[in-house]
């Protein structure tokens, strides 16, 4: 990273005075004021440039209790302070569990184990260990041994290598020739959700059965993570910092892998993963203090780490990346915190950046006189979810969030490009071929992030490469993606925000849908007409499944001043409109005309309005939830076929594969990955 090249330039003295600064102003809060002399002294073995580049003493402090004596004595210590509970070579014990394969709440890293050693768990039998500073190192130098299996009699905790076959960029172009598998987070360049597998089908679907389930070890209530699948294994991210790999057949865990976050974070929305990206024998995953990591395939080992930006500024990734050809593309969220967004790619070799495009122009650049004053440093414009791309043209489809601050305007005057916009990006270049913005100078926080989808159909008289788009904002979209040319929008919810849209695209915006101190009552309301939830293209029905919500709300006029260099959050203030139900439903609508075909309506209710991504299949199917409930719905019809209560709320979009000639549907509910599948007699 530039930012730790040149931080590792400065004078020992003032790398001292930046790290003092860091932990008076917060930002150091995992480092006790009691540890902070011995942090600063010199001959310590912390790595302080990099410390004050990443704020993150998990990535910067070793121990520095080495020695073969440091060692011996660090044996001597386990098996006095740490034996009677986990046993003599870490295998656990009736007091305590073995070490083998352990999820570390704190992590395995060296702070991450010193401050277990000396501070304990709370709530736990783990008790703080009152030893000199030196001995908890030495401590921490003999349990990374441990847990390596390096000391005679160990356990092991290296996992037995999976035998993955490299994915080629070949494969994940032609990913819908491949219905076994499911190799990208969408499930093609094309963002269709789509699988041709038809095991499972109309005539049969009503025979569905749980077939295994993997209980999560994650504290978050609602896991988001999309699978993909390899072969016979099954690649998961579980919140807030874990890569699973699993056995797609039987859910049994491979491998696992933990990274080390700091206790402070800027996240909007819950720690929230929705997936990984793959590419040759590596698995790509974006974390939530803004780094993207290369893991090995077969084992889980880290390859490469970046930084991609300060997790302290407000920068977090909470999408799965997009893997192509020899490069990772990768969002950033935190539009909440005015950050500045941008899409990244990397060598998917060496981690090298490539190209970075930012989604709010410098000055002087095209698009930067759409905004007023100084408010393009804290403009927003985060691209938190996983776009498409199209080999032909070579064009990366990204959808890009709301303008900071979400519901106040006046100093950020303009259309705010290219906030609430597609961009298409080229892949080689990262320079912007073209776009097209939703939502000018949004004031309602209808992010623009949901997934583009490419679909070839004929429309105006000819065959033309289309995108279609059912936005947050309440309107279907149908563009030209070679030129990015307004075809087609039409309202596929109850709107009350504009006047229609004129022939560009552009709506024709009511001046009293914009929020007020009093409060404006506008459709649709904060969670969109759709969000974030996937749709799914059939291309034998050329219908479009969009996952919708029609209900409105009040928005609050709420001025900021903008981000100060502390993360400031600039979230404004909304409200649902008293006593009124949301309907939440699945819509099919014709790809080139936008009329609503069918709709599959959930008994309306006042909360929890929202549902999971869906995905159609060869079966004439498509696959959704809605709370904890798991559904199939006729591709032509919307009539429920099947249905399972899963006990656990469903947000994120299942997927579909086959391993040994049997098709599973496997999807996230609560905290659990449930697949499904048929009775052997049914298949």
């Amino acid at each position: 990273m530039i930012v730790l090249a040149t931080t590792a330039l400065l004078s020992p003295l003032r790398l001292r005075a930046i790290v003092l600064f860091d932990k008076a102003s917060g930002r150091l809060n995992d480092v006790d004021w009691s540890d902070m002399r011995w942090l600063l002294d010199r001959g310590n073995g912390v790595d302080l440039a990099r410390l004050a580049a990443t704020r993150n003493p998990y990535e910067s402090i070793e121990t520095p209790q080495l020695s073969k004596s440091d060692l011996e004595t660090g044996a001597r210590l386990f098996r006095e302070q740490c034996s009677s509970c986990h046993g003599e070579g870490g295998q656990g014990a009736p007091g305590g569990p073995s070490l083998e394969n352990h999820v570390f709440r704190q992590g395995r890293s060296d702070w991450a184990l010193y401050r277990t050693i000396t501070l304990g768990i709370p709530r736990t039998a783990m008790v703080g260990r009152s030893l000199p500073r030196s001995d908890a190192w030495r401590l921490v130098s003999y349990l990374k041994r441990l847990l390596v299996g390096q000391p005679a009699g160990a356990a092991s905790n290296v996992p037995v290598p999976v035998s993955i076959e490299p994915v080629t960029a070949a494969e994940l172009r032609n990913a819908v020739d491949r219905p076994a598998e499911w190799l990208m987070y969408s499930g093609s360049y094309a963002g269709h959700r789509y699988s041709r597998l038809a095991q499972i089908n109309r005539r049969n679907v009503a025979e569905l059965r749980v077939e295994w389930q993997r209980q999560l070890e994650t504290p978050v209530e609602k896991v988001e993570t999309s699978p993909v699948v390899r072969g016979s294994t099954m690649f998961v991210t579980e919140p807030p910092n874990r890569v699973l790999a699993l056995d797609a057949s039987s859910g049994r865990v491979l491998w696992t892998y933990s990274r080390d976050l700091p206790s402070r974070l800027s996240v909007c929305c819950r720690p929230v993963n929705r997936g990984v990206a793959l590419l040759g024998n590596r698995v790509f995953v974006g974390t939530l203090d803004a780094h993207l990591v290369a893991l090995d395939a077969s084992t889980g080992r880290v390859i490469w780490d970046v930084g991609v930006a300060e997790p302290s500024k407000g920068y977090s990734i909470t999408g799965a990346p997009l893997a192509i050809e020899n490069m990772v593309v990768t969002g950033v969220a935190g539009g909440e915190y005015g950050v500045r967004g941008f899409l990244e790619t990397y060598d998917a070799l060496t981690g090298k950046r490539l190209w970075r495009f930012y989604t709010v122009p410098a000055p002087g650049e095209s698009g930067s006189e759409t905004w007023e004053g100084n408010s393009p440093r804290s403009g927003g414009a985060p691209t938190w979810l996983t776009g498409s791309f199209d080999p032909e043209l070579r064009l990366i489809y990204w959808g890009v969030g709301n303008p900071s601050p979400n519901f106040y305007g006046e100093n950020r005057k303009g259309d705010n490009l290219y906030t609430n916009s597609v961009v298409a990006i080229e892949a080689d270049s990262g320079k912007l071929r073209w776009s097209f913005q939703f939502t000018p100078h949004d004031l309602h926080d209808w992010d623009s992030v949901q997934v583009p989808v490419l679909v070839d159909a004929v429309a105006g008289g000819s065959k033309r490469k289309l995108l279609a788009w059912a936005n947050r904002n309440g309107f279907y979209y149908l563009l030209d993606r070679t030129t990015g040319k307004f075809l087609l929008g039409t309202p596929f919810v109850k709107q009350t925000w504009t006047d229609g849209l004129d022939a560009s695209g552009r709506p024709r915006v009511r001046p009293e849908s914009e929020p007020t101190v009093r409060g404006t009552e506008v459709y649709p309301g904060i969670a969109g007409g759709t969000n974030w939830w996937s749709p799914s293209f059939d291309p034998e029905s050329g219908l479009i499944y969009v996952p919708t919500v029609d209900k409105g709300a009040i928005f609050y006029a709420s001025p900021h001043e903008p981000l100060d260099e502390f993360g400031e959050d600039l979230r404004g203030i909304t409200m649902p409109v008293p006593n009124e139900d949301a309907i939440v439903a699945v819509k099919a609508i014709e790809v080139t005309t936008g009329r609503i075909r069918w709709q599959h309506a959930s008994p309306p209710r006042r909360t929890h309005m929202e549902m999971s991504g869906l995905m159609s299949t060869g079966g004439r199917l498509v696959f959704g939830g809605d709370g904890e409930r798991f559904f199939a719905l006729d591709t032509d019809t919307g009539a429920e076929l099947w249905r399972f209560e899963t006990g656990g709320t469903i947000c994120a979009a299942p997927v579909s594969y086959e391993v040994g000639g049997h098709q599973y549907v496997t999807v996230a509910a609560g905290r659990t990955i449930l697949a499904f599948g048929l009775p052997q007699q049914k298949r």
